[in-house]
């Protein structure tokens, strides 16, 4: 089925016309987005994230925390346990390309989506953090995860085929981001953590079509290498995402309990349908005619910064 094109995105395929606009109209159109919570899709900017979890606010975070289902926190936590690395990787990935583009307006998107990613990173060790401070062992996992993103993959792997694969990761991060906000799992949960991960995923939405157009950009629209890294990303990712939330299930017992296991059968495949989600939209990355732009969810994005969650 066809994707519906979101009236609030700015197609940049290789057949669509280019937007011009000086950089006086972007940082007005940058500054009135940040004040109104509206999406600015010509210019991306980091936005600062000031939760800190200390003291009080670690006791204010049950463990159960998302809408005190476990599965769904431990689904959370284990997301937050790659995404410090993961997104440096992606920075890694994408920054020797930024000053290889031509389109100048494009080069603003890639340069203020490196500067997301990185604030990404910073919140995210934080929370792994306060996690710790629960109780939680982070340190074995992550030891083992750098291990396979730092000496086994990052070497193998050539440049263009490393933005290949990062293409795919924003686009299963903007799928997982459209999944959580959709569901307002988030908004029953409390608001130091909630408010992470609602500002996470709506920039993840927000910026779901930088790499995509870099890639595309610099490679001449080399499909065949985009589904072999889309192919290498769907299986690890969605490996990080069943043994990081495993890991804190061993962890605390409820790996035991059956209804966990049920929920995570649910969520996957019956009621947030994470599974059928993801699979098709990785299918779609790869069609020739396929824009990020054509998945209708940055209303879900633009929800969430008009609500002021990370002031």
């Amino acid at each position: 089925m066809t994707e519906q094109v979101d009236a609030l995105s700015v197609s940049h395929s290789a057949t669509s016309t280019p937007v011009s606009l000086t950089d006086n109209d972007n940082a007005a159109k940058n500054q009135h987005s940040q004040r109104t919570g509206k999406l600015n899709p010509e210019k991306i900017s980091a936005r600062s994230f000031k939760v800190e979890y200390e003291g009080d606010v670690v006791d204010s975070i049950p463990k159960k925390w998302v809408d005190n289902d476990i599965f769904l926190s431990h689904l959370l936590n284990g997301y937050s346990l790659f995404i410090p690395d993961g997104e440096k990787i992606n920075c890694i990935c994408v920054k020797p390309y930024v000053d290889k583009i031509t389109s100048k307006e494009l080069k603003m998107r890639a340069r203020g989506l490196l500067a997301q990613e990185a604030t990404h990173g910073i919140a995210h060790t934080k929370f792994l953090h306060m996690l710790e401070k629960q109780g939680y062992n982070t340190q074995i996992f992550l030891s083992i995860y750098q291990f396979i993103a730092y000496k086994m993959m990052l070497p193998v792997f050539p440049l263009m085929a490393r933005l290949a694969f990062v293409t795919a990761i924003e686009r299963i991060n903007e799928l997982l981001g459209e999944i959580t906000l959709k569901s307002k799992m988030l908004d029953n949960s409390p608001l130091p953590a909630a408010k992470l991960y609602k500002w996470h995923f709506a920039e993840e939405i927000e910026h779901k079509c930088v790499v995509f157009d870099v890639y595309h950009h610099i490679s001449n629209d080399n499909k065949w290498l985009l589904a072999f890294g889309t192919i290498c990303c769907y299986v690890v990712y969605m490996s990080l995402i069943f043994f990081s939330t495993l890991n804190f299930m061993v962890q605390d017992g409820s790996i035991l309990n059956p209804r966990n296991w049920l929920r995570g059968f649910r969520f996957m495949f019956t009621k947030e349908k994470a599974f059928w989600v993801i699979t098709g939209g990785c299918i779609a990355l790869i069609r020739r005619d396929f824009h990020p732009s054509q998945r209708k969810n940055l209303h879900l994005a633009e929800a969430v910064l008009q609500s002021k969650v990370i002031d």
